[in-house]
C-alpha cells in the first residue's frame, strides 16, 4: 500500500502543534523477546480473553509485564477493541522494531513497551517517533519513587526538557500499568465518534491511584508527568492529561485526525472526480468547500470553536482577529503561480487557521452569603 502523501501533503504549522494514521483508538505493545521468529512480530489481540490466551501462547505468562500490560489495556472504561502486540529479538532497539511494524501496518496510534532495559533510550526512541510521517503516541511508564521520578534527568524531566509532544509520562507501580493508560486513550476515542474528549481527569481500571503527597504531586506534574491519584473520598483521576512538552493529549490527537481527514479529502476528491480539475481559482474553490464542511464537524463535537487568534500574522489573519467556527481557510490565486509549480501540475497551496475549543479543568466557585 502506498502513501498518499505524493498526491496530498498535509503541513501542520500551529501555535503549537502536528499531522496521520488510521486507527486512532488501537495500541501497539512491543515486547522484547528472546525466543523471536517473524511469525511473533505482529499479533492482533480483539478482546482481553484472546489477548490473555494469546500472549500465553508466546510463552508470556500471567506473571510477566507484557501479559498485565495487554490484560490492563483492554480493562478501560470503555474498552477499546483491538491491540497489537510485536515481539522483536534483543539484537533490535525500539526505534528498529517500531519501523518493523509500521512495514507491515500503520493502523495504530498509541504505542507502549514494558521492557525496563530500555529506560536509558526513552529520549532517542521519542525522537523517532517524531520525526515519522505516520503521527504516533508514546506511552510512557515512570516508575520508582516520587523523588527520584521527578529529579533532574529522569525520563519525565529528560522528555520535558527536549519538548516532546509525542509522549504521554504516566508515573505509574509498574510499567504494565502504561498499558492501562494506552487502553483508556485508545478506548475513549473509540467511544467519542461524534464528541470530543479530554485525557484530564479520566478514570483508570486495574490500577490503583499513587499514594503522593500535594508537593510530591505537583513536582511530577510540573514535568507534564501524569499522575493517577484519588482526591477527596470518592474521586480517582488522572492529572492533567498531558504530553511532555506541557500540551494536552486531545489537541495532539485531534490535529493528527483532522490532518489525516483533510488529507483524505483531498485525495478523494481527486480521485472520485469525474473530469479534471483544472488550475483555476475555481477548483480552489471546490478543495476550500469540502475541507470546509469537515472542520465544521469538529466544530460540532466541540474540538474547534469560535475564538480570538492569538497567534502570530498569518495571511489575511491578525493578531486579535475573530475565527467564526474555529477554522478559516484560504488560498493564494492562480493568478500568481509560479510557472515551474503550473508546469508540475500543482495546486495552490491551501492554507488554514485553527482556534481549539480547548476543555476545563478548574473553576472557582464564589459564594456570597447574607447573615
Amino acid at each position: 500500500m502506498l502513501s498518499i502523501n505524493t498526491i496530498a501533503r498535509v503541513v501542520v504549522n500551529t501555535v503549537r502543534a502536528s499531522a496521520s494514521p488510521s486507527s486512532f483508538d488501537t495500541g501497539l505493545l512491543l515486547v522484547k523477546d528472546n525466543n523471536f521468529t517473524d511469525a511473533r512480530r505482529l499479533q492482533t489481540y480483539d478482546s482481553a480473553e484472546e489477548a490473555a490466551a494469546g500472549m500465553i501462547a508466546l510463552g508470556l505468562g500471567t506473571s510477566t509485564e507484557p501479559y498485565k500490560a495487554a490484560v490492563k489495556y483492554f480493562a478501560a472504561s470503555p474498552s477499546p477493541s483491538r491491540l497489537l502486540v510485536s515481539c522483536y529479538p534483543s539484537s533490535e532497539n525500539l526505534q528498529t522494531a517500531l519501523d518493523a511494524v509500521l512495514d507491515r501496518t500503520a493502523a495504530f496510534y498509541g504505542v507502549t513497551t514494558v521492557d525496563t532495559g530500555v529506560a536509558a533510550t526513552w529520549l532517542d526512541f521519542a525522537r523517532h517517533v517524531e520525526a515519522l510521517s505516520v503521527p504516533l503516541m508514546l506511552f510512557v511508564p515512570v516508575t520508582g519513587t516520587a523523588v527520584s521520578a521527578a529529579a533532574e534527568n529522569s525520563i519525565a524531566d529528560t522528555l520535558r526538557e527536549a519538548q516532546i509532544k509525542r509522549a504521554v509520562t504516566f508515573y505509574c507501580a509498574a510499567p504494565s500499568d502504561a498499558g492501562a493508560l494506552m487502553g483508556t486513550a485508545m478506548g475513549l476515542e473509540l467511544s467519542h465518534k461524534g464528541s470530543a474528549f479530554a485525557l484530564c481527569y479520566k478514570t483508570i481500571q486495574g490500577v490503583q491511584p499513587s499514594d503522593l503527597t500535594q508537593s510530591e504531586t505537583e513536582s511530577l506534574k510540573a514535568l507534564n508527568c501524569n499522575v493517577y491519584v484519588a482526591r477527596g473520598y470518592t474521586h480517582l483521576l488522572l492529572e492533567n492529561g498531558t504530553v511532555s512538552n506541557g500540551q494536552r493529549y486531545d489537541e495532539v490527537l485531534y490535529v493528527d485526525k483532522i490532518a489525516e481527514d483533510l488529507q483524505n479529502a483531498a485525495v478523494t476528491l481527486l480521485a472520485e472526480n469525474p473530469d479534471k480539475l483544472p488550475q483555476t481559482d475555481d477548483s480552489t474553490a471546490q478543495f476550500i468547500n469540502r475541507f470546509s464542511s469537515i472542520l465544521m464537524n469538529y466544530t460540532d463535537m466541540g474540538v474547534l470553536a469560535s475564538s480570538l487568534w492569538r497567534g502570530a500574522d498569518i495571511g489575511p489573519v491578525r493578531n486579535g482577529d475573530v475565527i467564526e467556527n474555529g477554522f478559516l481557510l484560504w488560498a493564494g490565486s492562480y493568478d500568481d503561480q509560479s510557472d515551474a509549480d503550473r508546469a508540475a501540475h500543482k495546486a495552490v497551496p491551501v492554507q488554514c487557521a485553527l482556534t481549539l475549543a480547548g476543555s476545563i479543568e478548574s473553576i472557582v466557585i464564589t459564594v456570597n452569603v447574607q447573615v
